[in-house]
């Protein structure tokens, strides 16, 4: 299964970094969160990566790559 990673990583003007990941299912949904986090959390789009995932979806493959998280 293929999944999106959206990151996006700011920081203000008294050094606090914040960064923010969202998972999404479609390049469409990415889209979607990528305009929403320019929008309204005040992320420039320079700042935002978007990252595909293979995610494996046997049982053994997805416990390791949820430990692995």
């Amino acid at each position: 299964m293929r999944l999106q990673r959206v990151s996006a990583y700011k920081v203000d003007g008294e050094g606090q970094s914040t960064k923010v990941v969202v998972w999404v299912g479609s390049q469409a949904e990415a889209a979607t969160t990528r305009k929403t986090l320019v929008a309204d959390s005040g992320y420039q789009r320079k700042d935002i990566d978007t990252t595909e995932v293979d995610v494996p979806t046997d049982k053994k493959g997805l416990l390791a790559f949820l430990n692995a998280l």
